[in-house]
């Protein structure tokens, strides 16, 4: 190149009274070079590339250096950001890969180490209804980080959509595929369970509860959680919340119902039902009683019966289930 040239010295050195970075200079040199060379080929024999440049009357006045040679600083395209849509249908690979994910970080994740802190707490006195909703706070949000990979939303309504396709999927799969699924939830949330209230459950050792028997124990619950002692005992408790806003009244309000399941339907009285139920009467023998539940915790009459007893529960609380849910 003719550094004697007296155009692009002038353009040389008017970038350099700026301060623009020689690698600046030499990228917009090329990309003048190739505006040059596409716009005039040059003749044989002619001179230097500036000698190009004088034939398209490149000058430092033109709009193509005006526009090559700006100080701007160059912008990198933005990828516009997008919210993420959850798959409208799950299949088999979907299913499976949620169980296996969810279960990683049970065993070796976060999950584990949220649940064993919880086992910890124990020591220091820490509520057995408080260490419960911390263990369920722990499994929900194992949930939620999983399916937010799949873009469902990181919230309680992203696990609901997500159990409501799951449950479509089921409707069609084989009875060896609704097998593996049923035997899936029972075994983590034995995990969840035991991991959280440091316990171990030896299923050689253990055997499994009949459904006959898990539905008259689940009638007998039923059927305590709507005694009417049992659920003036729960307005009474609930009928003085008072706290900031809704969501911290509703969410007292759970904590109270809670506590009189545990501590007066299940381990209170003369003789508490857990025992009566053939568990030890203490906070290992409700686990333990959580735990062997667990193997028809799906079926449709013990669903039945839970949720009859919990809707008396939560209407004697004042506590409106369609605004609960708005507010989750």
């Amino acid at each position: 190149i003719n550094h004697d040239d007296s155009n692009m010295s002038s353009l040389f050195l008017s970038a350099a009274s700026r301060k623009v970075p020689v690698r600046q200079c030499f990228s917009r040199l090329l990309v003048v070079s190739s505006h040059v060379v596409s716009a005039s080929p040059p003749k044989p024999n002619s001179g230097s590339l500036f000698d190009c440049c004088k034939t398209v009357k490149l000058t430092t006045t033109t709009p193509a250096t005006s526009r090559w040679l700006s100080t701007t600083a160059a912008t990198t395209p933005s990828i516009p950001d997008q919210i993420p849509t959850p798959p409208t249908d799950i299949n088999e690979d979907i299913m499976q890969g949620v169980q296996d994910s969810t279960n990683l970080f049970i065993n070796h994740g976060l999950g584990k180490f949220r649940l064993e802190q919880i086992a910890a707490a124990k020591k220091d006195d820490i509520p057995l209804v408080i260490r419960w909703q911390k263990m369920m706070e722990a499994y929900l949000g194992t949930q939620v980080h999983v399916l937010a990979g799949l873009g469902y939303p990181a919230n309680e309504q992203g696990i609901g959509l997500y159990h409501q396709q799951l449950g479509r999927f089921l409707q069609q799969a084989s009875p060896d595929v609704q097998e593996e699924v049923r035997l899936y939830n029972r075994d983590i949330w034995r995990m969840v369970l035991c991991r959280a209230f440091d316990l171990t459950y030896d299923y050689d050792e253990q055997e499994e509860m009949t459904i006959v028997d898990a539905r008259n124990m689940m009638h007998k619950i039923s059927t305590k959680m709507q005694d009417p002692e049992i659920i003036e005992m729960v307005a009474k408790k609930c009928a003085n919340v008072m706290a900031p806003t809704e969501k911290e009244i509703l969410a007292q309000k759970h904590t109270l119902v809670q506590e009189v399941l545990v501590h007066h339907v299940y381990l209170g009285g003369e003789t508490p039902l857990v025992e009566e139920l053939g568990f030890e009467p203490s906070e290992e023998g409700y686990v333990r009683m959580q735990c062997a539940m667990a193997e028809h915790q799906n079926d449709p009459l013990v669903a039945q019966y839970v949720g009859s007893g919990m809707m008396r529960l939560l209407q004697a609380a004042g506590i409106d289930l369609q605004q609960a849910m708005a507010q989750q």
